[in-house]
């Protein structure tokens, strides 16, 4: 069923991966990515555009993309690099190394393998991983 799992929306040259859908090929292209609730990437994406995961969202390979927002509960089984800034929300994942070029708002209970960032790395809750960098590091509560 590749037909209606991957849609282009070519006003915002954007790619949409739908919810719930698996889509198996590497994605190289200078597009900007969504991928719905649930959706699963079973390779790499390496784009020169901007990439959200949806709720639930999995990745299998390594990911390269501008900047990047992992929604509650995504996973990135690979490495991430984000040639911008970074948002992870509420227990998403990396499995392995996050370097990120420009600053990172982490939320509660996200894990990485490592955090590598160019610039402020703002963390609610607990450190995403035992190696943390970046120019300066906020802890805040999360209240």
């Amino acid at each position: 069923m590749e037909g209606p799992s991957i849609r282009a929306h070519k006003g915002s040259n954007t790619l949409i991966i739908a919810k719930n859908a698996n889509y198996a090929k590497p994605i190289n292209f200078r597009v900007n990515l969504i991928a719905g609730t649930n959706a699963r990437v079973l390779e790499r994406i390496n784009i020169d555009g901007d990439l959200e995961l949806g709720k639930g969202a999995q990745v299998a390979g390594d990911v390269r993309a501008r900047n990047v927002v992992l929604g509650p509960w995504s996973v990135v089984r690979g490495d991430l690099t984000v040639l911008g800034d970074l948002v992870a929300l509420d227990h998403s994942r990396v499995n392995g190394a996050v370097r990120c070029a420009g600053s990172a708002l982490v939320r509660p209970g996200v894990a990485f393998g490592s955090l590598d960032a160019n610039g402020l790395v703002e963390v609610y809750g607990k450190k995403p991983a035992r190696h943390t960098k970046g120019k300066s590091i906020v802890t805040r509560d999360d209240r």
